[in-house]
């Protein structure tokens, strides 16, 4: 963002969506965001700490992630643009990381600040609620799809949600966020592309 004037357009285009906030409300929250960039591979939370503030991609991707018990880094979720990512202690596990995995653009928020404006106006709260609720039901599907669906199923599905993640995250992730490991997801691919040809 080379400007303030490209940083209210983008938020104001976020904002606006949820048909809630007048101009001069949107303007208030605006004040309080801060671009940046993050390189690839760089973190923005891990080690069990919580960061300080809560992120809304603007082009680029961020991945969560975990350790299971043998080590092994377990992708949780992909963040792509307009989606956020953190939120302190209030919204994020303590062990879950959160990385860049290509050069990503930011805008970060304090969670404190963002919690204020929800305090203080129903009109952030209610978007919230959506955004939680949104999130949740999500969340909720992709529990009930990684034990009741074929990872076939799961891999068309995140296709789907997100149609070039293949080209912008290493398989291994892919793999790691199915459930799988790089051979079977590798296997599977292959066969999916020769059936679909």
């Amino acid at each position: 963002m080379k400007n303030i004037d490209e940083k209210r357009e983008f938020l104001l285009n976020y904002y606006q969506k949820y048909k809630a906030f007048s101009l001069k409300e949107i303007d208030e929250i605006i004040e309080h965001y801060e671009y940046f960039e993050v390189e690839k591979n760089e973190h923005l939370q891990e080690n069990g700490e919580f960061s300080k503030y809560t992120y809304l991609v603007i082009k680029g991707m961020l991945i969560n992630y975990t350790y299971d018990y043998n080590g092994n880094k377990v992708v949780l979720n992909f963040i792509p643009e307009k989606y956020w990512a953190g939120g302190g202690e209030h919204y994020n596990l303590k062990d879950v990381n959160i990385q860049a995995v290509e050069l990503t653009q930011l805008f970060k928020i304090k969670s404190t600040t963002l919690e204020t404006l929800y305090e203080n106006n129903d009109k952030y709260a209610f978007t919230e609620v959506r955004l939680i609720r949104n999130a949740f039901k999500s969340l909720k599907l992709r529990m009930f799809n990684n034990v009741s669906k074929p990872t076939i199923y799961n891999y068309e599905q995140l296709l789907k949600k997100f149609p070039n993640i293949e080209q912008r995250v290493p398989q291994k992730y892919i793999a790691s966020y199915l459930g799988v490991t790089p051979q079977f997801f590798s296997k599977m691919k292959n066969d999916f592309i020769k059936n679909n040809q």
